[in-house]
């Protein structure tokens, strides 16, 4: 993945997601053809192009829109003066649009209710047309891939009940757009790439119209019978409850958080939403998708995180994933896709490419830490519930895992976990969450000799070990459990003597060929707090180097030193700020006591999210240096909603809230608990730990923060430290 693989500007969309299907559009709810990311979306396809409303012509005036339900946007339109056809003027602002953009998993199902009332004195004929387009191009192809192979495009077909698109794909799928109207429009729509409907709506004074526009996704094999006209297009109460009863079951299962704070409520809110709007079932796997608009698929790093910073809000996130991960686990070794026996996948592809094997995503594995992820998710769970289910049906996926990780470190020379960095051509690519070829770099700016060990990647085989051993031992494995633990404690003492740098006084980015550190200060040195196997010493004076104004920028700390010769406060991983990174930063100063420093980091991670629409943190963000009056910088490459943005402010309110679960003893400690700065009071409800739900409450008080159950926790014990 290129810094800048296109220019892509999507900061402002109007984002919806129901299960599988995404929307993006403008601010005024058009699909702009020319800007990549916008458009309606289905397993790795772009089913409509482009997509415009017009008022005889005319662009309507936007005054607002809101798209924080998930599923659904509301706006507010108006018109410009408008000269009709038939000599009529309108002047401006007579016309009021309410529309409401609903997506669906049911169809799936696209809706556009479009609300019309004529404010004027003056009886109305006012021309109205609807503008459509598609190419069923590959979300690959949209992001600058070759285009590859293609099937037939069919001609967009009128049968006197709804506009078909369909296009026959070269890998045997017909994929098809089937567009009703509530209206039957004036002008049968143009039967070309680029279709428009034409309607005339008449209104007397005060009087109301609506247009409803349905747009329903299917594939289905090539040669079967492609879909009739849909059911008769919903009305508006209809279309109403269908958007209520979607946004009331998005949050079940998910524990609640209240506070007078609005800023921090709000933003913890919306962060909740959008993880669970991120969820995707297909087939008998649901699982966590790892971002819109291009990354709504099976994950293996991307899609696991999430489901570890979110486990004190939902555990089934883990329980899913996991499950859906073991599915695909590796079982032999594959060059072109990097498959290894117990690898767990990187990325997982649907569409049209992955299904002809144009790409790699099917799946590939080319990635370093979706395994010690996986371990890890499958342990944190297993403590948090107090229930060895998952762990007992997954053993097999366990094992190999395991496997997998002992064989990987058998090929290093110093027993790390390495690797490559290199393409066949010879370009650096690496395989860690800094997955961009200028991702890894020495402390002048060039590239290091493969092979790579990351210093993140090593706290995580540390972590994966030694949760695995609580595994194996809670599974009656006391051997295995003594051999894991004992690999953890003998990779400890090698990391710490490898990869600590005296004079920065922090962790080096990675160990290249020959053992020689890769000396560049980065966040990752402090992302290895985390897994616990730093040195309380070590973790003392990695932390107060983050917070030196070259990695603190004021919005959270930097993937890398303002001081590196190659930083780039706009390049993905060359100064930018990442919140999931942030997130296990402060829970690794939590875990070593640095609490002062975990505070700063939350409060300027809260801030950097008021700076955004409806308080999402986007994948990451610009490392600018934070002056007074200004706000956080966007980056254009940057996805709208990534999963583990999403889920960096309840991990974090978790670490702060100092919440540990013992799942098997049936007991919650609360250790040192803190309020993110401005919060003086606030409630969790129906946190569940072993199956039992509790709900607490959390007061400032002049000698620390208060916590006590307000309700629940029958058979459970809170210990308060």
């Amino acid at each position: 993945m290129a810094d800048r693989p296109l220019s892509i500007d999507i900061r402002h969309p109007l984002l919806l997601k129901a299960n599988d299907l995404v929307l993006l559009t403008r601010e005024d709810g058009e699909i702009v053809q020319a800007v990549p990311g916008f458009g309606l979306f289905y397993r790795d396809t772009c089913y409509l192009a482009a997509y415009a409303l017009r008022l005889h012509g005319t662009a309507p005036l936007l005054l607002m829109s809101s798209d924080s339900e998930g599923m659904a946007a509301q706006m507010a339109l108006t018109n410009i003066h408008l000269s009709t056809a038939n000599g009529q003027t309108i002047a401006d602002h007579k016309l009021s649009l309410r529309r409401t953009l609903l997506v669906l998993e049911d169809g799936p199902t696209f809706i556009d209710t479009i609300c019309v009332r004529n404010f004027g004195l003056d009886q109305v004929m006012l021309p109205v047309s609807l503008e459509f387009s598609t190419t069923f191009e590959s979300m690959f192809v949209l992001r600058g891939a070759p285009v590859g192979k293609r099937g037939q495009m069919h001609a967009p077909e009128w049968d006197e009940k709804a506009l078909r698109f369909s296009y026959e794909g070269a890998d045997g799928v017909l994929r098809t757009l089937l567009v009703d109207f509530s209206l039957a429009p004036v002008i049968a729509p143009r039967t070309t790439e680029q279709s428009i409907a034409w309607f005339e709506l008449s209104m007397a004074p005060q009087a109301t119209q609506d247009l409803i526009v349905t747009c329903r996704v299917d594939e289905r094999p090539v040669g079967t019978r492609p879909p009739l006209s849909s059911r008769p297009p919903r009305d508006e109460a209809a279309t109403r409850q269908a958007k209520e009863a979607a946004s009331k079951a998005l949050l079940d299962g998910y524990a609640r958080l209240e506070t007078p704070s609005k800023g921090f409520g709000e933003a913890l809110a919306r962060s909740l939403t959008d993880v669970a709007l991120l969820e995707v079932t297909r087939g008998e796997h649901r699982f966590t998708a790892a971002g819109v608009p291009w990354f709504v698929g099976l994950f293996g790093r991307d899609s696991l995180l999430p489901t570890i910073q979110c486990l004190a809000f939902n555990p089934d996130l883990g329980r899913r994933t996991t499950a859906a991960l073991a599915n695909w686990q590796g079982t032999r070794d594959d060059a072109v896709t990097s498959e290894q026996p117990g690898k767990i996948l990187h990325e997982l592809r649907v569409g049209e490419l992955a299904h002809l094997h144009e790409v790699p995503q099917t799946p590939s594995y080319l990635t370093v830490d979706s395994t010690l992820l996986f371990l890890i998710a499958i342990a944190r769970h297993v403590a948090w519930t107090g229930s060895l289910e998952l762990f007992e049906t997954l053993r097999p996926n366990v094992d190999r895992a395991l496997d997998w990780l002992n064989r990987k470190t058998a090929e290093n020379e110093a027993g790390y976990v390495a690797y490559e960095g290199l393409t066949s051509q010879g370009q650096p690519i690496n395989q860690s969450w800094r997955d961009s070829g200028t991702g890894v770099l020495r402390n002048d700016g060039s590239y290091p000799s493969p092979p790579l060990a990351l210093v993140e990647v090593q706290g995580y085989a540390y972590q994966a070990r030694m949760l695995g051993a609580s595994l194996l031992r809670r599974g009656g494995d006391e051997v295995g459990a003594n051999r894991l633990e004992a690999d953890a404690r003998q990779l400890q003492a090698r990391f710490l003597r490898d990869f600590w740098m005296e004079e920065e006084g922090c962790y080096c980015l990675a160990l290249e060929e020959g053992g020689r550190q890769v000396t560049s200060v980065t966040s990752n040195a402090a992302q290895v707090l985390w897994t616990g196997i730093a040195t309380a010493e070590h973790a003392r004076r990695t932390a107060a180097r983050m917070m030196k104004p070259d990695m603190f920028s004021g919005w959270g700390i930097r993937t890398l030193s303002a001081d590196h010769p190659r930083f780039d406060p706009l390049a993905y991983q060359q100064g930018s700020v990442w919140a999931f990174d942030n997130s296990l930063i402060v829970s690794g100063f939590r875990r070593y006591g640095e609490d002062a420093a975990a505070l700063r980091v939350v409060a300027a991670t809260l801030d950097a999210a008021d700076g955004f629409r409806l308080r999402r943190l986007p994948e990451f963000i610009a490392g600018m240096q934070r002056l007074p009056g200004d706000g956080p910088t966007h980056t254009p490459r940057a996805d709208p909603l990534q999963a583990w943005s999403a889920a960096s402010i309840p991990f974090m309110t978790t670490e702060l809230l100092g919440l540990h679960a013992d799942g098997f003893e049936k007991r919650l400690r609360i250790r040192r608990p803190l309020l993110p700065d401005g919060v003086e009071t606030l409630s969790l409800h129906d946190l569940r730990v072993a199956g039992a739900a509790v709900s607490l409450k959390f007061t400032r008080r002049p000698t620390g923060v208060e916590s006590e159950v307000i309700g629940g926790g029958d058979g459970l014990e809170i210990l308060m430290e």
